[in-house]
């Protein structure tokens, strides 16, 4: 690991961690073996700066601190959508670090040089 910061678990206890300098999602099993990564690479799926890392809803949600969004993936580390911008109004970020599901599926995510947190539905709709 270079920088590791946000770690989770899925329903199947694998392991998942963001690499910050690595630029990657690294999924491990409950022993701790590698199992897949993801994040490199190239088009929407690629990662810039990942800090936090959240499972809900069978999605990976990842924080990206450079380009101020979170994305989704599906639990086999496939791309699935993004949402949020840079700015300071509801449903945009300055540095979005950790992530959280909450037993509702609602995603709340720490919104740091905003000095908030703001909460999305699953979908990434801003609620507050």
């Amino acid at each position: 690991f270079q920088y590791p910061h946000g770690v989770t678990t899925t329903p199947d206890n694998e392991v998942v961690m963001v690499d910050r300098d690595n630029i990657e999602v690294i999924v491990f099993d409950k022993d701790l073996k590698l199992i897949r990564t993801f994040g490199q690479g190239s088009g929407d799926g690629k990662l810039n700066l990942p800090v936090g890392v959240a499972v809900g809803n069978n999605v990976i949600a990842v924080s990206e601190f450079r380009d101020h969004v979170v994305k989704k993936f599906s639990l086999q580390g496939d791309y699935l959508s993004k949402f949020g911008s840079y700015g300071s109004k509801d449903g945009q970020f300055n540095n979005p670090q950790g992530l959280c599901f909450n037993t509702k599926g609602l995603l709340y995510v720490v919104d740091k040089k905003n000095c908030r947190v703001q909460v999305f539905t699953g979908i990434g709709n801003n609620i507050w």
